[in-house]
């Protein structure tokens, strides 16, 4: 079932190659900014035992595991500042800690997904993998994501948080080792971990599940509380969108700002099902070690069967949330298709008061082109006998004073003839170009019916 894998020793070029595609970093800077907390049990048959240890500064704790031997069973708890800051402990003392157990370094790729918060990029990784060591030792290693109530006020007081294990269960003998990675310091996790030892403190517990059952049992069902406020945020914006009044132009539109302000929900639930997901996959693993363990006699048959009706109930739990969080992207598609909907109709209100207004704006330009118009004939009338009048100097009335009146010149005839024809020549070639503009005007516009009919 599991073939014996090849260890591949952590090495500081492991780090340096992660190192450029980390956002921050996973490790604390400097040794005194560390948080590990250590027990360890020296025998399974007695109540000997050594500790707990709570180091402050990584270089104590090489030096610990440098220095003492391998207990039966030992708890390394290492927990971060929050989730924003990177884990307290060192890359060198980390590694120290890997390669001092012969770890294989692909569990440095879950290390470094601390020190930032839990990615959606992410949210598929970290589904428990399972290495068979030569001493006939298992390493067990999984990222585990669950929602933690926020101290934040909020509308979704909730956020997402990760765990990581690894176990190394010999059941021959000595070796046994249980690394813990905490978002936060005194986790619900961690203070599990805390009162379980001082449970055990006669002798640690034989059952190789016991702290997979710790993990599932301290954040799995915080899962429904999140899906369940989630719920609550998407019904409020159902409320929002079947009272949306769309016959109103201009008195909605806090109504459609508050509609499209929860559409982030639906990106929230995307990454809630592939961690799901990913927990779901994590607890079929162990449903098959469990099998397996039984299998070799390595688990007697009650410890195999409380562990198998345990994992029943938490595979149920998961698949329900799984239903759940269906559910609600069918919400969430419901109110996207709804806001579609709703600015097209608003889209299209705004355009018919576009449309009116241009039409308004048309018409008045008409009548303004009308008016132009009188105008430009008027002055097409009055300026060939202005040009005319111009043109002669006007020197054909005399207004003498010998008769008392005055006199029109017997040439006056000369700006008739003059004016009248230039008048009408002015009309008529205004009349041919205008009637010209319009039948150029028409043709074009038939030219392209006839093309839009073709394409039809």
């Amino acid at each position: 079932m599991h073939t014996i894998a090849r260890v591949n020793t952590l090495r500081p070029e492991h780090y340096i190659v992660l190192n450029p595609h980390l956002s921050y970093k996973p490790f604390a800077s400097c040794p005194e900014k560390s948080n590990i907390y250590l027990f360890d049990f020296i025998s399974s048959s007695g109540p000997k035992t050594d500790g707990p240890h709570v180091f402050t500064n990584s270089d104590d704790f090489e030096t610990h595991i440098a220095t003492t031997s391998k207990p039966h069973t030992r708890i390394v708890s290492i927990c971060s500042e929050n989730s924003m800051r990177p884990l307290g402990v060192t890359e060198q003392a980390m590694r120290r800690l890997i390669n001092t157990y012969g770890i294989d370094a692909t569990l440095l790729d879950l290390v470094v997904s601390f020190g930032d918060k839990p990615k959606s990029s992410d949210s598929g990784q970290g589904a428990m993998t399972v290495r068979q060591q030569e001493d006939g030792s298992y390493d067990m290693q999984y990222l585990f994501a669950y929602a933690d109530q926020s101290a934040a006020h909020g509308d979704i007081p909730w956020t997402i948080r990760q765990t990581c294990v690894f176990h190394r269960y010999n059941p021959a003998g000595s070796g046994n080792l249980w690394i813990f990675l905490h978002a936060r310091p005194r986790s619900k996790m961690q203070q599990q971990i805390e009162a379980e030892i001082t449970s055990q403190y006669a002798g640690v517990s034989k059952s190789w599940y016991s702290m997979h059952l710790l993990v599932l049992s301290a954040y799995i069902g915080n899962w429904r509380w999140c899906i369940r406020s989630v719920g609550e945020q998407i019904e409020k914006t159902i409320d929002i969108a079947l009272t949306l009044d769309l016959s109103k132009s201009n008195n909605d539109k806090d109504g459609l700002i508050r509609l499209l302000t929860p559409q982030y929900l639906g990106d929230k639930l995307l990454p809630i099902s592939s961690r799901l997901q990913v927990a779901l996959e994590t607890i079929c693993k162990l449903e098959e070690m469990n099998t397996f363990f039984q299998s070799r006699a390595l688990a007697t048959d009650d410890d195999a069967r409380r562990f198998a009706g345990e994992m029943a109930y938490y595979k149920t739990s998961i698949e329900g949330y799984l239903k759940s969080v269906e559910v609600l992207e069918g919400k969430v598609k419901g109110i996207s298709d709804l806001l579609a909907v709703a600015l097209s109709l608003k889209g299209q209100t705004v355009a018919n008061q576009i449309n009116d207004k241009m039409l308004q704006l048309t018409t008045e330009a008409f009548d303004d082109n009308a008016t132009v118009r009188v105008v430009t004939i008027v002055t097409l009338i009055y300026l060939p006998a202005s040009f005319v009048s111009t043109l002669l100097g006007m020197n054909l009335f005399d207004f003498g004073d010998s008769a008392g009146g005055f006199t029109i010149s017997k040439q006056f005839w000369i700006f008739i003839v003059a004016a009248v024809p230039l008048t009408m020549l002015t009309l008529g070639t205004w009349y041919i170009i205008t009637k010209r503009q319009v039948r150029l005007r028409q043709a074009k516009l038939q030219q392209k019916r006839n093309e839009a009919g073709e394409e039809c």
